[in-house]
């Protein structure tokens, strides 16, 4: 999706990115006399008419012969470059390349034509012609080269321009330099970051805001806090922009504290709050767990946009409190707003989290109702994780096959709901369908995959997923997979196969893998093996920390007739003070 031109917002929609906003002077146009040039008056309003009108202006101008006045194919290609027809930005750049002595007004319109259009590529190929061609350059011209690269996105080529700018003298322009920042902070490059912000001789609020925010989007959040002290003890009075790219980093952090003290400063110091500070403090209560707080800034608010409404159904859902997140999201349809793909899918994940087949379904029939399910692959395979932990399967297959657009999130979606639900054959069918439509499985598939022969039995098969990973698709298995793989090994009863291979293992084990084995031991009564694993005292040495491992041990122990053993890490549990923090729980749903 192209992001808005001047105006950038995270996923969650908290952190704002602000940039200076340039367009052309009217007085970068040459000063003409109409009577001089009686056709000037044609462009009048040029930007309201349509195509057709604007190819009889350029008829009329080659059969007349003023197409080779600068001057007036100026005009018109700044109204072929501004239209937006698709295509009409092109036919300005071909207007251009006839004629010599186009001032860098109408080339800049060209490269502004690209970048609302959507075509960054195009705009970077513009500003390189101009530089062949040896063509002035202004600033306007290189905030939207940077922009273009920011669009892409390409950090290449915003190098490469970031080197001809100093070359061209515009080393120390507060506006080009701003848009540098923003284009290395998006691809985390701190320490250029940095390295421009620092030979700045003259920085002003929007240049320390855009710092902050580069920081904030690269998950800095202490540096966010550092250069905020900095912009403070410099004199620097900070604004709204500043408190969200703040109030962010806090989210980042879970600091509540230092949350409430930005509350405190933004309360004191600023004229009135806007709809983008009022939902980073929604957002901030949130994460750190305040969801009364988060509830009382969101009844402040006397504006509230769809991202105020999903930030506090979303603090209501992470907050486990699942009944004010459905009556905040039946309020919001009440007062007619409509709500986004982040809001739709922030309740189906509560569903999900839920496992009520009744919400499932009520959630279901709102989202087809609305249409959602068809514009969106997310929320369609939002739903079907939904219906597959809820017990409906089939509901699941429904909509992966009506799905016109699928990805390879869709299939991992499917082929782990078939797993859970112990249909690994039909997974397997689905994994063939997949690669005969040309999709490539990634390591997270792969899980699912391996997942879905664990629980169907199906060893071979597995063995020889897991060695295709790398075989066929080049992917260095991570310890989940060894984990997969131990648990085939393990319920198959295949112990001294599965000891065998984590002996081998390339990397080494972690205590989930030795868990597995070992619990494996205990259920199927081989206390040889639990005996060796335990000699080489591999759990013991990952240092237990959970009231399973001690459990497990304890278990284990008992069974080989080993009390002592037993004594000490029940003692050695009294000590550390383990208890087991969540009980095993059941629930079931009544009509």
């Amino acid at each position: 999706m192209p992001r808005p031109p001047f105006l950038r917002h995270s996923n969650s929609g908290i952190i704002q990115t602000f940039h200076y906003e340039i367009k052309p002077k009217i007085s970068y146009l040459p000063s003409i006399p109409v009577s001089q040039y009686p056709l000037l008056n044609i462009f009048t309003h040029s930007t309201r008419r349509n195509e057709e009108q604007l190819n009889q202006i350029h008829a009329h101008m080659i059969t007349s012969g003023h197409l080779h006045n600068p001057t007036l194919t100026s005009k018109l290609v700044a109204s072929f470059a501004l239209k937006t027809v698709p295509g009409s930005t092109s036919v300005a750049r071909r207007i251009a390349d006839q004629i010599d002595g186009l001032d860098t007004y109408s080339w800049n319109t060209i490269i502004r034509g690209y970048l609302e259009g959507n075509d960054p590529e195009e705009a970077i190929l513009v500003y390189n012609h101009m530089r062949r061609k040896g063509l002035k350059v202004d600033t306007y011209t290189l905030v939207c080269a940077i922009k273009a690269c920011e669009l892409r996105p390409v950090i290449l080529e915003g190098k490469q321009i970031h080197g001809q700018i100093f070359k061209m003298g515009f080393g120390l322009e507060v506006i080009v330099q701003t848009a540098l920042l923003k284009l290395f902070g998006l691809f985390d490059e701190d320490l250029v970051v940095q390295q421009i912000f620092d030979e700045m001789p003259h920085r002003d609020l929007v240049m320390w805001n855009a710092l902050v925010a580069a920081y904030a989007r690269g998950n800095c959040p202490y540096k966010v806090r550092e250069v905020s002290y900095d912009m403070v003890r410099s004199n620097v009075k900070p604004n709204g922009v500043t408190a969200v790219s703040i109030l962010s980093s806090c989210s980042s952090l879970r600091a509540l504290r230092e949350g409430k003290a930005v509350h405190g400063y933004v309360t004191r110091n600023l004229i009135e709050f806007d709809v983008f500070v009022y939902n980073a403090l929604i957002d901030v209560y949130s994460k750190c767990g305040s969801i009364q707080d988060a509830f009382q800034v969101f009844q402040l608010m006397p504006v509230r946009n769809v991202v105020s409404w999903t930030s506090l159904i979303n603090g209501y859902s992470d907050n486990y409190c699942p009944n004010e997140a459905l009556g905040l999201f039946k309020q919001m349809e009440a007062e007619n707003i409509r709500p986004d793909e982040i809001t739709v899918l922030g309740v189906v994940c509560m569903c999900t989290k839920l496992r009520s087949f009744e919400l499932g379904e009520w959630i279901d029939q709102y989202v087809a109702k609305t249409g959602l399910v068809k514009e969106s692959p997310a929320i369609a395979n939002a739903l079907m994780d939904m219906h597959a932990k809820c017990g409906n399967i089939m509901k699941s297959c429904q909509i992966f096959d009506g799905m016109k657009e699928k990805t390879i999130a869709s299939w991992t979606t499917m082929i782990q709901g078939l797993a859970m639900h112990g249909h690994g054959f039909s997974a397997l069918v689905r994994f063939c369908q997949m690669q005969r439509e040309g999709f490539k499985p990634d390591g997270i598939f792969f899980l699912s995959l391996l997942s879905a022969c664990s629980h169907a039995g199906l060893v071979d098969e597995g063995r020889r997923y897991f060695s295709s990973m790398e075989a066929d698709y080049h992917i260095t298995p991570w310890m989940e997979h060894y984990g997969c793989m131990v648990d085939i090994l393990c319920r198959a009863g295949l112990l001294d196969e599965a000891f065998e291979f984590v002996q081998n293992m390339p990397i080494k084990p972690d205590m989930i893998v030795w868990r597995t084995l070992l619990r494996a031991c205990q259920t199927q009564g081989n206390i040889s093996l639990a005996n060796q694993v335990m000699k080489m005292n591999h759990l013991c040495d990952s240092g237990p920390k959970k009231s399973e491992d001690y459990v497990l041990l304890s278990n284990l122990f008992a069974s080989n007739a080993e009390w002592d053993n037993v004594k000490k890490l029940r003692k050695e549990m009294k000590i550390r003070g383990v208890t087991k923090q969540y009980p095993g729980s059941s629930f079931i749903e009544v009509d």
